[in-house]
């Protein structure tokens, strides 16, 4: 495997019994069943996107496109159609690629910000959104239309915008009727995966690509965690199933209602993001769910550190940890960088900027397991696009078994349409009656 997980620190005194644990994946044998099976067939798309290869064609040769023409690329997308490709980019690019920057919010500040660091005529632009009628999304794109039409003409648009939206025919999106009108290369979204499950198909794959990086790689990861559950023996011990059983016994056993996301490595900050959406839209439905939380070491050893040993106690934490020891720059304390005496850092000598955060992720773990806090360690020895992939993977995993185990459906989020909804009633000026029961006029 390409990271290994340690839950000793959430059994008994910190956290739940191995009984509970065991009747926690006793339960989620059906469930296994039907996706092996699934998987099989191959009626379950995200069980089969990590061996697909079909599509990485269409993705290469935009991504090589993108590559040759543009110095900036602007992401157009949010939530799911952001989160994961946002996480994938933040590896280091193999060679030269253009600046990636993703334009998830609205505010017209933050927008125009970021329009004014690019020189249009070498910006590419892709506009991600399954429905393809995600209201940001197409604001977004309708507002940067006209500068670049001044800017290239629009006879070649087609060669610096594309999308990637639903491949419904017939009520045409409005993001798909857009691109047609315009001749737009257009990518479909695999209809049978969402948006915040869409982190390995080309939602994610085509941002990693004009990184440079490999999507063959980030699949074949992914793949060796499906392998781990469902090809080499017993599944409940596989660490995502093992995860799922673990989350749901902590939250309905154990009195948690908050999952805190903390890896100690600056690659991974955006993955913490990304879990927080997946975790809480799929889980959070009729009562139930975990609050997801995105923390970040060492930084929040400094901020949010003293509340968790000593608030209350409905936390269950899974910090990511890496094998820094021994590297990066070494910390000097002779007596000309600290003229006025080194005595009270001799703690640090000979030491380098890796053993620094080495001992820090070790000391959060201990700290944390002996104050009973429920710890989860996942370490890994390199963060690369098979990692990732692995990461990734697990967590789509460890959601859907945890959504099981909670009696809900991974897959939709009812509460987020409402929002939608109002949303559109209130830039009609239909909101008021609306939220008193009528129907607008």
């Amino acid at each position: 495997m390409l990271y290994h997980q340690d839950i000793d620190n959430c059994i008994s005194g910190s956290g739940i019994t191995p009984s509970a644990l065991e009747s926690a994946l006793a339960a989620l044998g059906p469930a296994l069943e039907r996706m092996g099976r699934a998987r099989a067939d191959g009626s379950h798309a995200l069980l089969n996107v990590p061996t697909r290869r079909d599509d990485l064609g269409a993705v290469m040769a935009l991504a090589a496109h993108y590559r040759e023409c543009f110095d900036d690329v602007l992401i157009l997308g949010t939530g799911g159609s952001s989160l994961g490709g946002e996480t994938l980019v933040f590896l280091e690019a193999n060679d030269h690629a253009p600046r990636i920057q993703f334009l998830e919010n609205v505010d017209p500040l933050g927008f125009e910000a970021v329009l004014a660091t690019c020189d249009l005529s070498r910006t590419g632009v892709i506009v991600i959104s399954k429905s393809g009628a995600t209201p940001e999304t197409l604001s977004q794109f309708l507002a940067i239309l006209p500068r670049f039409c001044n800017a290239v003409g629009e006879q070649a648009m087609a060669k610096c915008m594309a999308v990637i939206t639903d491949p419904v025919s017939e009520p045409l999106s409005p993001l798909r009727r857009i691109a047609n009108n315009l001749s737009l290369p257009i990518l479909d979204h695999d209809l049978e995966i969402g948006g915040r499950y869409a982190a390995l198909t080309n939602v994610g794959l085509l941002p990693a690509a004009i990184m440079g990086l490999d999507p063959v790689r980030v699949r074949e990861g992914a793949e060796t965690v499906l392998a781990s559950v469902f090809d080499e023996g017993d599944p409940t011990k596989s660490a995502p199933v093992i995860g799922a059983a673990l989350a749901a016994s902590l939250s309905q056993k154990g009195g948690i209602s908050q999952a805190i996301m903390m890896p100690y490595l600056d690659r991974l900050h955006p993955f913490s993001f990304w879990f927080c959406q997946l975790w809480a839209e799929s889980l959070g439905k009729d009562g139930k769910g975990m609050t997801p939380i995105a923390a970040h070491g060492t930084v929040d050893q400094h901020s949010q550190l003293q509340l968790w040993l000593d608030g209350p106690a409905d936390k269950f934490f899974t910090l990511i940890l890496g094998t820094p020891k021994d590297t990066g720059p070494k910390i000097d304390i002779s007596p000309a960088a600290t003229p006025a005496g080194n005595d009270d850092l001799a703690y640090l000598s000979k030491r380098r900027l890796g053993d620094l955060l080495a001992a820090a992720q070790e000391a959060t773990v201990g700290t944390l397991a002996a104050h009973g806090r429920p710890v989860r360690v996942i370490r890994v020895k390199t963060i690369d696009e098979a990692t990732l992939g692995a990461l990734m993977m697990h967590f789509m995993i460890e959601t859907i078994l945890t959504a099981e185990l909670f009696g809900v459906d991974p897959y939709t989020q009812p509460a987020v349409e409402e929002g939608k909804v109002l949303t559109r009633k209130f830039l009609l000026g239909q909101a008021e009656a609306s939220t008193k029961g009528g129907d607008g006029p």
